[in-house]
């Protein structure tokens, strides 16, 4: 009896273990991306390992971004007032999110 509880423990452990790894954000490294809000042209940010950005000049984001944070799931944009401009999460090589302000389709991308 003790063994096949243990087994069961061990098994649910493994799993819950295996669920946290896949929620966890993929690496986003410093570099140059290109970023595309709803049917808007993409234009490129810069990101530092520091979670500095910068943003072309040609970039009509309707915000000025300035840091890039790490969450649970993924990563948060953020303005210079210090508000959540966007979340985005992984799907395939690119991060996806919506805009706070106004649910506008987000894809950050190299």
């Amino acid at each position: 009896m003790n063994k096949s509880r243990f087994l069961a423990v061990s098994f649910f452990l493994a799993l819950s273990g295996f669920g946290a790894a896949q929620a966890q954000a993929p690496a986003l490294a410093a570099g140059t991306y290109k970023l595309a809000i709803g049917a808007k042209t993409p234009c490129e940010l810069t990101l530092t390992a520091e979670g500095g950005v910068s943003q072309a000049a040609d970039c009509a984001t309707g915000a000025n971004l300035t840091k890039w944070a790490v969450t649970g799931t993924g990563y948060q944009l953020i303005s210079a007032d210090g508000s959540t401009f966007a979340v985005l999460k992984s799907k395939g090589d690119a991060l996806e999110g919506v805009t706070f302000a106004d649910q506008h389709k987000l894809v950050l991308s190299h």
